[in-house]
């Protein structure tokens, strides 16, 4: 049997809506283990909620930890106060708005009891949408003029598929959304964790990159699934991502990029951030143009120093 030990982390932002699915199946998947030596504890990391998330959780799970924070810390910012509370060697993160099949904890825990890899820094698997019609990721396929996509996004999910998926071996792959992936702790501790800087939305991809730089491997387990409701809580902040996207790829080239990538891709690199940019403008109102390119691209000039220390340590690395 496992012998896994997992700390699963949910962030959370107002998330009553979503938060039962998501618990109940947790449980369920929990249980799935039982018996077995098998541990988890279960960390809500909940971004100043006005609703009643704290309260829905706390009925759901007694060993459990709830760590309220002051305000609105995004998603990496939040998951990094669950990975530094975590006890666990492992510790999974758990989008508020996705459930699991109840079998995904026991599959990701006999994979970790059988892998001896050193280098095995993440597991994840197969993500589907909500009710399972579209494949949402396979995990992350990255191009280096500054592009990162889910593989096999809004691919049909037919039985076929589904019987390929569930007969299908686990394999590496280059990374894997946080929407639900297990990291090693240890590992995340020594680059960096995620960078809060992001607030949310491509911190995954950036971490990515570095375990990838550094000869860290992802391990993907295609039966592994899990169904995501995507933007559960940015969706009701209108151009709140398209702006979290066209600062975050800046952020992740200043920090990632030696010269001769930088060199080599400049010009689909700069195609890529005026995509980022004319998107940003489409979905923004009119009045609000201005107000919003200077919220979004401001901020790279103010950090740009913290950006280059963290590049610093990060190229010392490798």
């Amino acid at each position: 049997m496992p012998v896994a030990n997992i700390s699963i982390i949910i962030p959370n932002l107002n998330g009553e809506s979503f938060l039962p699915k998501c618990l109940e199946s947790l449980q369920k998947a929990i249980d799935k283990c039982t018996p077995s030596s098998t541990t988890f504890e279960i960390i809500l990391v909940d971004n100043a909620s006005s609703d009643n998330s704290i309260k829905i959780f706390s009925q759901y799970f007694l060993n459990s930890k709830v760590l309220t924070l002051d305000k609105n810390y995004g998603f990496a910012g939040a998951v990094n106060r669950g990975i530094n509370a975590a006890t666990s060697d492992w510790v999974l993160l758990c989008n508020n708005d996705l459930k699991i099949d109840e079998d995904w904890l026991l599959l990701v825990s006999k994979f970790i009891d059988g892998n001896k890899n050193s280098r095995l820094a993440a597991i994840s698997g197969t993500v589907l949408n909500y009710d399972g019609s579209k494949v949402e990721s396979q995990g992350l396929r990255y191009y280096p003029y500054g592009k990162c996509l889910n593989i096999s996004n809004g691919k049909s999910v037919t039985p076929l598929l589904l019987k390929r998926l569930k007969k299908s071996s686990p394999k590496t792959i280059w990374g894997a959304s946080a929407a639900l992936t297990v990291y090693n702790r240890a590992i995340l501790n020594q680059i960096g964790q995620f960078d809060s800087d992001f607030f949310a939305y491509e911190e995954d991809v950036d971490l990515a990159i570095r375990l990838h730089h550094l000869g860290y491997q992802t391990a993907y387990i295609p039966n592994a699934i899990c169904y995501h409701l995507g933007g559960g809580t940015s969706n009701k902040m209108g151009n709140f991502r398209p702006m979290m996207d066209a600062k975050n790829w800046i952020y992740i080239i200043i920090k990632n990029y030696s010269k001769k990538e930088l060199i080599s891709n400049l010009f689909p690199i700069i195609i890529e951030r005026l995509r980022n940019l004319s998107g940003l403008i489409k979905q923004t109102p009119k009045s609000k143009i201005f107000s919003t390119l200077l919220q979004t691209y401001q901020p790279i000039f103010q950090n740009y120093s913290s950006m280059i220390t963290k590049r610093k340590y990060i190229f010392s690395l490798r």
